[in-house]
């Protein structure tokens, strides 16, 4: 197996945040001032969800919320309208079963549909797992089997290299904090839940649950088709934009569990982060695998708790 050198994440002129850890290179070239960008320290904000009950909102909020949900929200989601791109590493602690791990990731997210995910080998910078839907492709490699697959990025194409029935959309919405997918034109739609007291935004198979109080997102569900996969936030950043720094998310049918971290200092907006980014990786040395070669439950993220 060839030797991959990575980049890390540094920063322009004026950041002097250290680096958040390796990019696998694209062929050929290094990346443009290795993804400089405005670093953001992770101050903790309570979530609205976690282990004791969110609040109810004040009468008035809740009255204003019912009244007109879809404007409420409108008005809501444009927190995020500045945000494009965000790159930082997460620690998760997967468990399925009597099985855990805790994997270190570095992730990168641009808006709307763009994923890279590294799982760095324990203690090192070195990548043992590579996951990029990009432009037209998806591409996933794995150290162990120097294999890489690759294919058209078609619908339910990531979700089988992740190992998870989420589509790169659905992860730039539930990490970057805004719930569901935003664009295709029309907004999400949204109507008030009067049992739970929030607003419930729809998009495709995606559902999520908006504080009027808070305006964050405490859950999203997505319906998968092993069963449900639940999200749950428990604490956000604020600024520039409400960005979850620590979230649950869960497939009961599978006893499968993700517990996600965001480290202390993120990035958002880093320069250099474009589509292009997101493209498929030339791996040395790697065997080049049809995407519909990988076997069902061969994803990233189990092949990571099954090791």
């Amino acid at each position: 197996m060839g030797t991959l050198i990575g980049m890390g994440l540094s920063t322009n002129a004026t950041d002097t945040t250290a680096s958040l850890g390796p990019v696998l290179p694209p062929p050929g070239r290094w990346l443009p001032a290795a993804l400089g960008g405005v670093a953001m320290a992770a101050g903790l904000a309570s979530g609205c969800a976690g282990a004791s009950s969110p609040p109810e909102p004040a009468p008035e909020v809740a009255a204003l919320a019912r009244q007109d949900p879809q404007a409420f929200y409108e008005d809501v989601r444009r927190q995020w309208e500045g945000l494009q791109g965000l790159g930082g590493s997460y620690q998760v602690r997967a468990s399925r079963g009597i099985s855990n791990r805790t994997l270190d990731t570095q992730i990168y997210l641009l808006r709307d549909a763009f994923v890279t995910i590294e799982v760095l080998a324990p203690g090192t910078a070195t990548a043992e797992g590579y996951l990029t839907a990009g432009r037209a492709e998806v591409g996933f490699w794995i150290s162990e089997e120097n294999r890489l697959y690759r294919g058209g990025l078609e619908p339910g194409a990531f979700g089988r290299a992740l190992g998870l029935e989420l589509e790169p959309a659905d992860i730039v919405a539930v990490l970057m904090g805004y719930g569901v997918p935003g664009g295709g034109g029309e907004p999400p739609a949204a109507s008030w839940d009067e049992s739970r007291q929030r607003i419930r935004v729809d998009r495709g198979r995606l559902s999520a649950w908006l504080h009027p109080q808070s305006r964050r997102f405490e859950r999203v569900v997505a319906d998968g088709g092993s069963g449900p996969i639940e999200v749950i936030y428990e604490a956000w950043a604020e600024a520039p934009a409400p960005v979850p720094l620590r979230l649950t998310i869960a497939l009961a049918a599978e006893g499968l569990t993700l517990r996600l971290r965001l480290a202390e200092r993120w990035h958002a907006d880093p320069a250099g982060l474009e589509p292009s980014f997101f493209d498929v990786l030339e791996i040395r040395g790697a065997v080049e695998t049809p995407l519909e070669q990988l076997a069902v439950g061969g994803g990233l993220l189990r092949r990571g708790l099954d090791r």
